[in-house]
């Protein structure tokens, strides 16, 4: 016999044997079906909302919070006209449109998200 003829022939009775033990160990291990205790909770679960609830705070604490909330913003538009222009650095093909883009679209978000900072007004905490 020659190799290939012995690796087909070692191949054919592995899977026989494979073949045989799980025909003879079907439904051996569990004869009783699992119980399904994790479907009720998965179900009551996705029934479930969350419940919000609002922050209060007194008025020196929400100015200190818009405060760091503008300087984050601010920082944030530096960050981004930098790497708009290191951008341009590495990459010259169709700046400074490109670039120009960018920093429109880094001011865009920076105006909405200032309005965003000034609309918001959490309650005051009673008492």
């Amino acid at each position: 016999m020659t190799f290939g003829t012995r690796f087909a022939l070692s191949i054919l009775i592995v899977l026989a044997a494979l073949l045989g033990l799980s025909l003879c160990g079907y439904n051996y291990w569990e004869p009783e079906p699992q119980k399904e205790a994790f479907i009720p909770f998965s179900l009551a679960s996705a029934e479930s909302t969350p419940v919000e609830l609002p922050i209060c705070m007194d008025e020196a604490t929400r100015e200190q919070i818009k405060a760091v909330m503008l300087e984050a913003l601010d920082n944030s538009l530096k960050n981004h006209i930098e790497h708009v222009f290191e951008i341009w650095l590495k990459d010259e093909r169709g700046q400074p449109g490109r670039a120009r883009t960018g920093v429109q679209q880094g001011i865009k978000a920076y105006l909405g998200a200032r309005k965003g900072v000034a609309d918001w007004a959490p309650p005051l905490c009673s008492g």
